[in-house]
């Protein structure tokens, strides 16, 4: 999605952080649906890899395109390192693709310990599963973060009031994307601050999202809806933020380590651990509106626990030191650790 105009052509911003794009592959979402995004990115990815040949392919998380690529990697004997594998989101297609990857994967790199827990369980090695913590939350060590001046430059004012920031996207395995969306909206209409909205991903579903967005902007309340605002602006705005709202990972992990009250709406990320700010609630208009009115009044989260603390200090040194310690297999062969067997009587 980085390489699509309908998602604000992120490449830009990866390129303006310094990061030198080698080679760029066809974009996310520029076909009909997820099945010719996959068929697409494991035929071009399959291609990058046998002329490329290198060391290893990294993969991040989840979701159709990564799935491909995985499979394109293992087609062409190419060692795979998995990023946030182990991790559990029921309620989209995704859940069961990140686990396809960490099958075909031969470094696990995993942000809990109980996700290394789960990747052991399916039989990977325990010498290849290594506990880094979650990457994204190194953006809060970032000294370049956007401030409320450039912030007002990109979302066309200045931010007012208690102000709110929505992500949501498509439930693939159930839920209407719409509805989902409506219910959301209904609950926020009454807010007095500023509403940041952050378009949805590729899913199947974005469009009906999208919508009503468009709508809730219309409806003359202080609503700004932006195709993508980048990790510059995104962490910048996040500590100005109020509270989170919708059903990205960013609301149950990002969120809460920017000690920020999120709403984590619907199933799509139902399994996840739940850190302490975290509300779990269900796509319906009332029950937003009063989560939401007891984030906003400091009250606890009554479904927060405290089971989801990650690995202190930066998780790059670790994601780098576990790189130089590894010897990439060649041939890329798997072997499966048979976990031992608990009885009860």
């Amino acid at each position: 999605m980085h390489l699509g105009p309908r998602f604000g052509n992120t490449i830009d911003l990866v390129r303006a952080d310094g990061i030198v794009v080698h080679r760029e592959l066809a974009p996310a979402g520029a076909t009909d649906g997820p099945i010719e995004d996959a068929a697409q990115m494991l035929r071009t990815c399959a291609a990058a890899l046998v002329e490329e040949r290198p060391d290893a392919l990294f993969l991040v998380g989840d979701r159709t395109e990564t799935a491909a690529a995985g499979l394109a990697a293992a087609m062409t004997g190419v060692p795979i390192v998995h990023l946030h594998g182990g991790e559990e989101s029921e309620g989209a297609v995704d859940n069961a693709l990140r686990h396809a990857v960490t099958k075909l994967a031969h470094l696990h790199l995993v942000s809990h310990d109980l996700h290394a827990e789960r990747v052991r369980q399916m039989g990977e090695p325990g010498e290849h599963v290594i506990v880094v913590g979650p990457a994204g939350v190194d953006n809060l060590l970032r000294t370049d973060l956007a401030d409320a001046t450039e912030l007002a430059a990109f979302l066309g004012g200045p931010l007012r009031g208690d102000v709110l920031l929505i992500t949501q996207h498509p439930t693939t395995l159930g839920g209407a994307a719409a509805l989902e969306a409506e219910a959301i909206a209904e609950a926020v209409s009454r807010h007095r601050g500023t509403i940041v909205i952050t378009q949805p991903n590729a899913d199947t579903g974005a469009q009906a999202i999208r919508d009503v967005w468009q709508r809730l902007a219309a409806s003359g309340h202080d609503v700004r809806v932006v195709d993508a605002l980048g990790e510059r602006r995104y962490w910048g705005l996040l500590r100005m933020t109020a509270a989170v709202i919708g059903n990205s990972s960013s609301g149950v992990i990002e969120a809460p380590a920017a000690g920020i009250p999120s709403l984590t709406v619907g199933d799509r990320q139902r399994g996840r651990l739940l850190p302490a700010g975290v509300l779990a609630v269900a796509s319906d208009a009332v029950a937003i509106r009063e989560a939401l009115h007891d984030a906003l009044a400091g009250r606890p989260t009554r479904d927060a626990c405290d089971a989801a603390p990650y690995p202190d200090g930066p998780v790059a040194p670790r994601i780098i030191a576990a790189l130089e310690q590894w010897t990439p297999p060649v041939p890329a062969r798997k072997s499966f650790e048979r976990m031992p067997c608990a009885t009860s009587y």
